[in-house]
């Protein structure tokens, strides 16, 4: 269970997961390096480095994402 009281809803992992997603496949070949999504999210988002990582952590582990040694991408898979 995510904790949703206390916080402001742009710094939920579900919703910078959202994000992070959004951008990924609006993407032709539907990757991003890490970079690149630490400029976007920092940018269009207004949270920090490390919301954007854990974000990413739980895609990962959700198998949402994936992650070969240069970019981050959608598994088709799910």
């Amino acid at each position: 269970m995510l904790p949703t009281k206390g916080s402001h809803p742009e710094m939920n992992v579900l919703y910078i997961g959202g994000f992070i997603l959004k951008r990924l496949h609006e993407r032709k070949r539907k990757r991003m390096t890490i970079t690149q999504l630490m400029k976007v999210g920092t940018k269009e988002l207004s949270v920090s480095v490390d919301h954007i990582i854990l974000a990413l952590d739980w895609l990962y582990i959700i198998s949402a994402i994936g992650y070969d040694s240069k970019e981050v991408f959608i598994n088709e898979a799910t």
